[in-house]
């Protein structure tokens, strides 16, 4: 039986200088969890725009399920400003004041969040009060499915009540590792080693497991019953779902 998967955060376009890409963690993740056989459903909002209107055809086109993604009439579709420094380093600029921010509660959001096995989150949508007011709502809604944090810091767009609170609701957490020192520093743990910050992480927050993403390293994971697992990295080709 498949799995329902619900993503709730942000549909944006990352606007590289190349071109514009439709993206955004949750909506990827919601396209994944479809592509390995499950049921992702992207919970977001797009403006009534020409970017929204194109965002909305190609989560179509991709298969997605489109009905919880709701429109704005007065806020645009949200973006991300791409820029590449001499050494193609990116720079990123999370327009603020878009639709995603602006995400409000229906019976219907409230009806897939109930019906969940997993619900999963970020702390990018929660840079306004309405939409975290939304999420927590839907958070309760959700039960027991189990909540997945991906953390998913960006430049401006967190604070440490967020943060700490979305861990609080959180089973299992996403993180990077460059993510896993902040929490470190924020929270006082120990930062001696990638284990035992990640037992510290669990122990804290009464997790039922922490992985860490390494880029091309890997991934660590630790697991509330002192599991601990190492996958190292491997080269493949990078490919877009648009």
């Amino acid at each position: 039986m498949k799995k329902k998967v619900v993503a709730f955060g942000e549909i944006l376009w990352d606007l590289l200088p190349t071109g514009a890409k439709l993206g955004g963690a949750p909506f990827n993740f919601a396209y994944r969890v479809n592509s390995l056989g499950d049921s992702g459903i992207i919970v977001s909002r797009l403006g009534r725009d020409e970017l929204g209107k194109q965002a909305w055809d190609q989560a179509a086109s991709l298969g997605m399920d489109t009905s919880n993604i709701q429109w704005d009439e007065n806020w645009p579709t949200g973006t991300v400003q791409i820029t590449l420094d001499e050494n193609n380093n990116p720079d990123y600029f999370i327009v603020p004041g878009v639709a995603y921010d602006n995400m409000e509660i229906t019976e219907a959001l409230l009806t897939v969040a109930s019906q969940a096995d997993c619900f999963c989150f970020g702390t990018l949508a929660q840079r306004t009060p309405t939409a975290r007011k939304t999420l927590e709502k839907l958070l309760d809604a959700s039960g027991e499915a189990v909540k997945l944090l991906d953390i998913n810091l960006r430049k401006n767009c967190y604070s440490t009540d967020t943060i700490t609170s979305s861990l609080e609701k959180a089973n299992v957490l996403k993180l990077n590792d460059d993510e896993a020192c902040y929490l470190a520093d924020l929270f006082g743990m120990p930062s001696d080693s990638l284990a035992s910050l990640s037992e510290e992480i669990v122990q804290k927050f009464s997790l039922h497991c922490c992985v860490v993403t390494l880029g091309e390293r890997g991934a660590f994971g630790a697991s509330a019953d002192n599991e601990k697992v190492y996958v190292p990295g491997h080269c493949c080709p990078v490919q877009h779902c648009g």
